[in-house]
Formats: structure tokens, sequence, C-alpha cells
């Protein structure tokens, strides 16, 4: 039982650390949001154990990936020429569309997985997928996946952590264009 509770307590301390670490980089980036996308990229991945982490934008309809964890350079070049593309032209995204985190526990038996992501998983070595849709006023304006080697359900907790690195990078692109706003009206 004392393990038990020492590694709880170890996981929420990890869980703080870098949250307050996201909180640092989106203080010292007023007018870039692109160390914020860095920085949840890199800290989802190893907070979630994660083989690797994708964040995307829509602007104007169109998907961009804005960072990403390496893989190997074959996949990761793969990964980054699909993009920018129409948001109607990459069918994962219908998965969160709603608002809501998906979870896919096996990529090669889940149902509704499309096959682009299917076959993008296997190029990048990986099985279980999450998701989630960074929302702002009720609108889905991107979304953050972390990918797993093994299949397999994923923890709530680890849903919960990725739904507030969500809500930082949004806290993130409102700061910038609040900030660039603000900057244009004083010009």
């Amino acid at each position: 039982d004392n393990v038990r509770l020492f590694n709880e307590t170890k996981e929420s301390l990890e869980r703080q650390i870098a949250t307050a670490e996201i909180l640092k980089v989106i203080a010292a980036s007023p007018s870039d949001v692109q160390p914020v996308f860095d920085a949840i990229a890199a800290s989802s991945k190893r907070l979630l154990g994660g083989h690797s982490t994708t964040v995307f934008r829509i602007i104007d309809g169109i998907l961009h990936l804005v960072a990403y964890t390496a893989t190997n350079p074959e996949a990761d070049a793969t990964l980054a020429g699909m993009f920018p593309r129409p948001l109607a032209d990459f069918p994962p995204f219908a998965m969160v569309s709603d608002g809501q985190m998906a979870r896919v526990e096996d990529t090669e038996t889940a149902a509704g997985v499309p096959e682009m992501l299917r076959d993008l998983a296997r190029q990048r070595g990986y099985r279980a997928m999450l998701f989630t849709p960074l929302v702002r006023e009720a609108a889905v304006i991107g979304t953050i996946a972390v990918t797993r080697v093994a299949p397999g359900p994923w923890e709530e907790h680890h849903a919960q952590l990725l739904r507030t690195f969500a809500d930082q990078a949004v806290i993130a692109i409102e700061n910038v264009r609040l900030f660039n706003e603000t900057k244009e009206a004083l010009e």
C-alpha cells in the first residue's frame, strides 16, 4: 500500500511540474505559440508513456501539423509531408470533431479507424492512440494525439492530463492572438 501511495504521489507531482513548466513557457512566449506546442508534445509523450505525440491546428479549414515527437526519419518525413491539408481530407479528425476525446485501444482491430490512420500507425510503429481536441468557444481548433506501442486501454488520469495540455494550448493560442492584436492596435 505504501508503494502504491508513493507511486501515486510521484505521478501527481510529475503532472503538476509538467503543467507548471508549460505555464512558464506560455508566460515566456507571449508572441509565439510554437514553444508551447513543442513543450506540450514533449511533456505529453513523457508523462503518458507515449511513443509519439502530434499537435495540430486548424486554420481556415486547413489542418496544420504544428509539433510532433520523432519516431524514425522515414516515418517522420511521411507525417510532415501529409500536412497542411484540408480538414475534409483527413478522416481521423472525425474522431474528435464533436469536441470529445477519442481513445483507440488498438489501431489494427478497433472499429471505425480510418485506413489512413491505420497505415500511419504501422509506419510510425504504434498501436494505441489517445486524441483530444483543442476547443475554444465550442469550436474545435486543433487536436493533440498521443500514441503508444502496445495496444490497450488508456488510464483515466492520462486522459485528464492530456485534456489539461489541450486547455493550455488553447490559452497559449488565445494569448498570442490577443498580444498580436494589441501590438497592431498600438502601432
